[in-house]
């Protein structure tokens, strides 16, 4: 099958601009710094490049060459910029725009030296291509799910298509004097280069609208003041510990508490005062439970805790070491320190084919009940 080259490359030329244009109608009503924008304009430098250098034999060659391979570099730094806002992090300037800047310099002095040229190119592209793989790999800001890992096949691809490419013309497999065979490489990495485009462009949406459902998620699952699993997070975690232990047999204990006099501490310090009492009463919790347990706010000042593996000995025990940790660390307002106490009520033990995750909060709400009637800042079971 022949592969027409000036066809391949209006094609891929078209296809960036197209997904320039769908990034663009997915980044519509967001604000400039969102990370689609960059990304957009990527794919519009890409195209400019593949412009210039299609059109070499109407432009003097000096400036279709440097230009074309400045647009290419400028791509791909407009690329690190969208992957590093899409992580809400900072590109190293150095990383981002020192190829965008050298490339003009040193594709003008090698413009008569084309093997060096190519060399230097793949080089400069594939040096590129790496900080943005070591972007999407950066364990500080970390991005899950399959749109990261088609954006990273998609740039290997490219950098190994680049490098390829130089070493065979470096080491003479492609002979670029006979226009067959130049030819036939040329559409093998108008072809490549047209799959990386698609992936690059679908795989940064598909990592977007992944993003966006992770966040839909946790608004809906988390409590926004604290910070915690809101009412409905932490019921499904009950309810599934539940049916594990029933269903394995195992121990599970269920803590009901809540902070004491929280309405007099509203009142007498303000709501806003109030906010910062719940926010540092759940991460007082929080950080003094294991990794297996989970907490999550059940309305108002009602904490829930759901501890795997865990008798009523143990429960007893965690509950006073929360008790005693909340008691010593009172909620700084201003210049003033608030007392904050926690009255809870525990529930722990085997899980009876009889019961329910309501079984268990009501069990552990009555215990809370006692412990509210019987004097407050105690655990109750």
């Amino acid at each position: 099958m022949h592969l027409d080259v000036p066809t391949l490359f209006i094609l891929v030329t078209v296809v960036a601009l197209l997904m320039a244009l769908l990034v663009c109608v997915m980044a519509w009503g967001k604000p400039a710094s969102a990370a689609l924008w960059p990304w957009a304009l990527a794919l519009v430098a890409y195209a400019l490049s593949n412009v210039l250098f299609g059109l070499r034999a109407y432009l003097p060659w000096g400036f279709s060459m440097v230009g074309a391979n400045s647009s290419y570099a400028l791509a791909l730094a407009l690329m690190l910029t969208a992957v590093r806002r899409f992580q809400s992090a900072q590109a190293q300037r150095w990383q981002q725009w020192g190829p965008v800047l050298l490339a003009p310099l040193v594709f003008a002095l090698l413009y008569d030296h084309y093997l060096i040229r190519v060399v230097v190119a793949a080089l400069l592209f594939t040096t590129q291509i790496a900080f943005i793989l070591a972007a999407l790999l950066d364990s500080e800001h970390p991005i899950t799910g399959r749109g990261r890992m088609i954006v990273f096949c998609a740039f290997a691809l490219l950098a190994l298509t680049l490098l390829v490419r130089a070493l065979a013309i470096w080491r003479g497999w492609l002979d670029v004097s006979s226009p067959v065979e130049s030819n036939r490489w040329q559409a093998m990495l108008f072809i490549a280069a047209m799959g990386s485009v698609l992936s690059m462009a679908l795989g940064f949406v598909y990592m977007t609208m992944e993003k966006a459902e992770r966040q839909n998620f946790e608004l809906a699952m988390k409590d926004m003041l604290t910070g915690l699993s809101n009412r409905r997070a932490i019921s499904d975690v009950l309810q599934a510990e539940v049916a594990r232990a029933q269903r394995q047999g195992q121990l599970l204990a269920v803590l009901m508490l809540d902070i004491d006099h929280f309405k007099k501490i509203n009142d007498g310090y303000g709501h806003q005062a109030g906010d910062v009492v719940l926010r540092g009463v759940a991460q007082t919790l929080r950080s003094r439970l294991r990794a297996q347990d989970q907490i999550g706010r059940f309305g108002g000042e009602e904490f829930l805790l759901v501890l795997p593996d865990t008798g009523l000995e143990g429960a007893l025990i965690v509950g006073e070491a929360l008790r005693q940790a909340v008691e010593a660390t009172p909620t700084q307002w201003g210049a003033q320190r608030i007392p904050t106490t926690i009255s809870i009520g525990v529930r722990g033990g085997l899980v009876t084919g009889a019961e329910t995750a309501d079984t268990l909060v009501a069990a552990a709400d009555a215990a809370l009940y006692r412990a509210k009637h019987t004097g407050r800042n105690r655990c109750e079971h």
